[in-house]
């Protein structure tokens, strides 16, 4: 006889399922790290560091449950000297049961001084293109909706603000402006909706060895609740990050980066998942960021920005 507990499994991964076959992509994926690699939300946050920054990360959510979503995004940015220019690329994989996207985005920033910082007005644009494998599922019965893959590239752009200063940093942003759509036999097979996230951090000095940096991250969507995680991250010796954030009603989520070296951070969260219905069948998210800086130009100010901490 079946548990009342693998019933609620079993209607969890049907759920899941369901959310792959019509891909209501009400909700981008929510970077736990993302205070860490801002570029994978904000495409204001380009060149913001004047060195060329690579990144890679790796997501895996709801672990345990067939079909979860998986993400992996590889980032590059850089800064262009004297000219207040940053450009970027970022290349995401995502997948959630039998859907998949891929899209290729290029970027640019512009740089103006204000007051005690500099705020970064940025644009990116290129491709998506969108996979559901509906063949692959198992369905109970004859059905021609299921028979065919279905598949389409569709083009977007976005936009973002990011303001920093040696203390603190706000950003405002909508990576993906164009909602899209992608239709099989008159039906809205893939619906995405444009997202918009507000961002921002403070660095307090608790003594020479410590420093307290909290964050916090709004995401809003037409038809969707508003979600908010709050974060606060202690730095040890400029090389231990420790962090813990609360994403209501989701999960609490603990962080920890390790800077090996002026060029090189590693990073890894883990998400506890508190929501009464997941925590019956997946108990955690995963994620690791692996960051690497460089200096492409030889000049002694871009050395200078090399070998100095930056924290936003």
């Amino acid at each position: 006889m079946v548990s009342e507990m693998n019933l609620r499994k079993l209607a969890l991964v049907a759920l899941v399922m369901l959310v792959a076959m019509s891909a209501k992509a009400q909700q981008q994926v929510t970077f736990t790290q993302y205070m860490f690699n801002p570029m994978a939300i904000n495409p204001g946050y380009i060149g913001s560091q004047g060195t060329m920054n690579i990144s890679a990360l790796g997501r895996w959510q709801w672990t345990g449950i067939e079909g979860a979503p998986r993400t992996q995004t590889l980032a590059m940015h850089t800064g262009v000297p004297d000219k207040n220019i940053g450009l970027g690329l970022q290349i995401t994989h995502d997948e959630i049961a039998v859907t998949s996207q891929t899209s290729v985005f290029l970027g640019y920033s512009y740089m103006i001084p204000v007051g005690p910082g500099e705020l970064r007005m940025g644009i990116q644009g290129g491709y998506q293109r969108f996979n559901s494998d509906l063949a692959d599922l198992f369905v109970i019965g004859a059905d021609p909706s299921f028979s065919e893959s279905i598949s389409a590239s569709r083009p977007n752009f976005g936009f973002g603000l990011f303001y920093s200063t040696d203390r603190y940093y706000g950003g405002l942003s909508a990576p993906l402006l164009l909602n899209t759509t992608v239709e099989s036999g008159g039906q809205a097979i893939i619906t995405q909706r444009r997202h918009y996230f507000l961002t921002g951090g403070y660095l307090f000095d608790l003594s020479e060895n410590v420093k307290i940096k909290p964050n916090l991250l709004i995401k809003a969507v037409d038809g969707a609740p508003v979600s908010v995680d709050y974060n606060v991250n202690v730095l040890l010796k400029e090389l231990l990050w420790l962090g813990v954030s609360y994403r209501p009603p989701e999960s609490i989520n603990f962080l920890v980066e390790f800077n090996i070296n002026d060029n090189l951070s590693i990073g890894y969260a883990y998400d506890y998942i508190i929501d009464a219905t997941l925590s019956d069948a997946t108990t955690s998210s995963h994620e690791l960021l692996v960051s690497y800086r460089f200096n492409l130009f030889k000049g002694k100010e871009e050395m200078a920005l090399l070998s100095s901490r930056r924290y936003f």
